[in-house]
């Protein structure tokens, strides 16, 4: 297990890295100016998610992965901005994970100004998830 926190900008995105290649979206997202989180497994990503604070989860999915449980297991922690990349997922993985709260499923191969696109339309939306305190 590893982990890797990059510089620490106004939006910080947690990234879980499970799949065995070293990936390009921490550098793409330091380069569009986001503070990047890297952690190298669920058990990692949900730790940190519990603990620490972020703007939004990416989550770098292995084939062998089924990210629907892992979104769910977010989404039992937290609301934020939640995608996940596959490069081999079937549409009834993709199905799964936004069923369970994903709010992108992307296929391998993308552009970077797309992902870029697909995250700030994310994170210029996330106040609206909040939940509203009711006074008592």
């Amino acid at each position: 297990m590893y982990y890797i926190r990059f510089v620490r900008m106004s939006k910080k995105v947690l990234i879980i890295n499970n799949v065995t290649t070293r990936p390009f979206i921490p550098e793409l997202l330091m380069e569009a100016g986001y503070g990047v989180d890297v952690v190298s497994d669920s058990d990692a990503g949900l730790w940190h998610l519990d603990n620490q604070a972020c703007d939004a989860v990416i989550v770098l999915e292995s084939p062998a992965a089924e990210s629907w449980r892992l979104c769910q297991k977010i989404r039992g922690l937290t609301a934020i901005p939640l995608i996940i990349i596959s490069s081999s997922a079937s549409t009834e993985t993709c199905v799964k994970a936004i069923n369970a709260g994903a709010d992108y499923f992307m296929r391998k191969p993308f552009g970077p100004l797309e992902f870029l696109s697909r995250v700030n339309s994310l994170l210029q939306r996330s106040p609206l998830r909040q939940p509203v305190p009711i006074g008592s």
